[in-house]
């Protein structure tokens, strides 16, 4: 007969035995998956190694800080790489982006050749250095603005061929009516609004003085969309306390009204017939109000000469100038949802 002390020690013996061989298994189901993860980790390791390879067989072993030796026309520059490629998708960020460097123009000392006169590239170089230890305590950084006339023309003409208006000559997308906090706003290289709300948003220029001439925009899935101009001092002197009006309903703006198919002038809109503009529509302003695109077709023009729909343009004289210096001329939008601005012009001066 088995007394019951005998029996609970028994027992006591069969748990521990389950709760050994219950360990026994999690240790090694714990070593197993360890196993997996050194394999993945070993995996991991040989595809970064192969990237790495194959990227240093395309661009060579090339860095941001390498420092690049530059010959502007007869005139020696040392430059950080990072300098040269920080205004990104322009065409001097493409070209000294590691990539190009072996096919690159050099001199007889391997220094990479730029055929542009000292005084025209140095003024953008060392805008690029002051915007890169730019601070929020420190003053703005101006653009460039060269001042000899000439002298100017062929900076902007430099500029552009580089392909770095954007970066030069910056642009900012503002909430100019509506909620703060309803609005996702994009800043170069990626200048798009995405709206929760129906508001109204300007762009202004930062750090200079060239006024926007021309703009393009791509619509996403919008709604009540409005694309125009105001005459911002006024606009802003005049505005109603309605805020359902939009760019155009107000004085001193004017702007296509892509929902309704129309132009809105000062608070009259006149309606074109067959004029549709939905999702993936590109609309161009041209001299500041005095004509309009859609998808490429000129659809509306103040101008005369133009063969399109006509409109008076008592918004701003045919020059494109207001009388007051002090007035500003600037693009403006009104809408609900999602738009890209994808192109600015700007003057001369």
């Amino acid at each position: 007969t088995v007394q019951p002390q005998e029996k609970m020690s028994k027992g006591n013996d069969d748990d521990t035995a389950s709760l050994d061989e219950t360990l026994a298994n999690l240790t090694l189901v714990l070593k197993k998956k360890q196993q997996v993860l050194e394999e993945r980790e070993q995996a991991l390791e040989k595809a970064t190694a192969t990237l790495n390879r194959d990227r240093s067989e395309v661009f060579g072993d090339k860095s941001d800080s390498d420092v690049l030796h530059l010959n502007i026309g007869g005139d020696r520059l040392a430059v950080l790489r990072r300098t040269l490629t920080s205004v990104e998708g322009s065409m001097l960020a493409s070209r000294f982006s590691g990539r190009w460097d072996e096919s690159l123009e050099k001199d007889r000392d391997r220094n990479f050749f730029i055929d542009q006169p000292i005084e025209l590239f140095r003024p953008m170089i060392n805008y690029l250095r002051a915007k890169a230890c730019e601070t929020p305590l420190g003053p703005p950084v101006k653009s460039p603005h060269p001042k000899d006339y000439e002298l100017r023309q062929d900076f902007y003409r430099l500029v552009e061929y580089f392909g770095m208006t954007p970066g030069i000559y910056p642009t900012v997308i503002e909430l100019h009516r509506g909620e703060h906090g309803s609005a996702e706003i994009g800043v170069f290289p990626d200048c798009s609004v995405k709206s929760n709300e129906w508001s109204t948003f300007t762009v202004q220029t930062q750090g200079h003085a060239r006024e926007i001439t021309s703009f393009e925009i791509v619509l996403g899935s919008v709604e009540r969309m409005q694309v125009g101009w105001i005459n911002e001092s006024l606009y802003v002197e005049n505005l109603s306390n309605d805020h359902r009006n939009g760019v155009g309903e107000e004085e001193n703006s004017l702007a296509l009204d892509c929902c309704r198919g129309g132009l809105l002038n000062q608070g009259e809109f006149t309606k074109f017939d067959g004029l549709s503009i939905g999702a993936g529509s590109v609309i161009r302003c041209e001299q500041k109000g005095h004509r309009w695109f859609v998808n490429g077709e000129l659809v509306v023009s103040s101008i005369a000469s133009d063969e399109t729909r006509h409109f008076e343009n008592n918004f701003l004289p045919p020059t494109g100038h207001v009388n007051n210096s002090s007035d500003k001329i600037i693009p403006c939008f009104s809408g609900k949802g999602h738009w890209t601005l994808s192109q600015i012009v700007f003057s001369c001066p």
